[in-house]
């Protein structure tokens, strides 16, 4: 293969789309060719981490309660082996 060929310009395909323009509102939020950064959160992530921090919260609450269960559970368990016992 030589080098020609390789820095050789390939044609246009014919059914290539044309180039169109992108409206103003598009680029409202670009900078020096870069997207500038949020100030703010975005509210559905903002939505997701409220959902997220309530599945938490209550998931946290279900292990507490069958630990505090399961301890009363044992605690009846020693006291009923205890009562057994002169």
């Amino acid at each position: 293969m030589s080098r020609t060929s390789l820095t050789r310009r390939i044609p246009n395909h014919p059914s290539a789309p044309a180039l169109v323009a992108i409206p103003g509102a598009a680029l409202a939020d670009v900078v020096g060719g870069r997207f500038s950064p949020r100030r703010t959160l975005d509210p559905v992530l903002a939505q997701g981490m409220q959902q997220l921090s309530q599945a938490v919260a209550s998931i946290g609450q279900s292990i507490a309660a069958s630990k505090q269960q399961s301890m009363q559970q044992m605690a009846q368990m020693l006291q009923a082996k205890k009562g057994g016992q002169p």
